[in-house]
């Protein structure tokens, strides 16, 4: 985790790609939260601005599209040049930094300032300067986790996501290729495209992992999303496919949240799982 932590200082992108090449059963992080604010440059215009992210944060495993549960928001904020709208994601290089200006003013993506967020439109810049690049899918990715549950936008960006895996996820080295088809294919069970999601996950191929002292339990999770296509689960958190702890809290329920009547609830594990968070509720209550 601390290799994604560092990343996090370089850049947003990044850190995206390195969260999501984590395995989705982490084990959780002791990191605590560090935001920061500090007076940015726009780099083109020249205008400066205040903007407030995490240098360093917690998290305790990802959902099955790799969002991560953790102590800070997700995905995170990227800051965006209020007068034109550039959304730095990344540094630019001099040739991008020329082609940039005119691709702000470009009526397509002007637009998508209106209503659309900041990870959909870093991924338009990144296509727009590199129409090859596999960022623009893990921006799309990241895009997907902003939009609300169950909305058309959502909808929306996990088609956009899962047709530029099919172009883009070719240019990216084995293991990130990998991960974006993982992705791909929880974003069609997601939409509930169910055969296809099925077809993408055996087409996976797993021998990428042979080298991966972790290949066992990206094994195990691939499995146990071949089980959330085959029964038609479209939930974005199954049960079985997240973290315990948050497992057992959704089936317990909150201040906010009736408990979640789900079979999974039931089982053995859940229910030591359910203990241990209710036993937790009650300590911190205590104090």
């Amino acid at each position: 985790m601390m290799a994604f932590v560092r990343a996090v200082r370089k850049s947003p992108a990044a850190a995206s790609m390195a969260a999501v090449l984590l395995l989705p059963f982490a084990a959780q992080t002791a990191t605590p939260t560090a935001p920061v604010t500090q007076t940015l440059t726009c780099p083109v215009g020249g205008e400066r601005f205040a903007f407030t992210s995490a240098t360093a944060y917690a998290t305790w495993g990802q959902r099955p599209d790799g969002k991560p549960y953790g102590s800070w928001v997700f995905p995170a904020p990227l800051p965006e040049c209020p007068g034109n709208g550039l959304v730095m994601y990344r540094n630019f290089s001099r040739e991008e930094r020329a082609q940039l200006p005119a691709i702000l003013a470009d009526p397509g993506f002007i637009a998508l300032r209106e209503g659309q967020g900041t990870w959909y439109r870093a991924a338009y810049l990144e296509h727009a300067l590199q129409p090859r690049s596999p960022v623009t899918a893990w921006l799309l990715l990241n895009a997907t986790w902003e939009a609300q549950d169950g909305s058309l936008r959502k909808a929306r960006y996990q088609d956009e996501f899962v047709d530029a895996v099919k172009v883009l996820a070719g240019a990216a080295p084995p293991i990130e290729a990998f991960a974006l088809r993982v992705r791909a294919a929880n974003a069609l069970r997601e939409l509930g495209r169910f055969e296809e999601a099925g077809i993408a996950l055996a087409a996976l191929p797993r021998d990428t992992l042979a080298s991966d002292p972790a290949a066992a339990q990206w094994g195990a999770f691939l499995d146990g999303l071949a089980r959330a296509v085959a029964r038609g689960d479209r939930s974005p958190e199954p049960l079985d496919l997240i973290p315990r702890q948050v497992a057992a809290a959704y089936c317990l329920g909150g201040v906010s949240a009736p408990p979640r009547s789900d079979p999974e609830c039931s089982t053995p594990d859940m229910t030591q799982a359910m203990k241990a968070v209710r036993d937790a509720r009650g300590a911190h209550a205590a104090h």
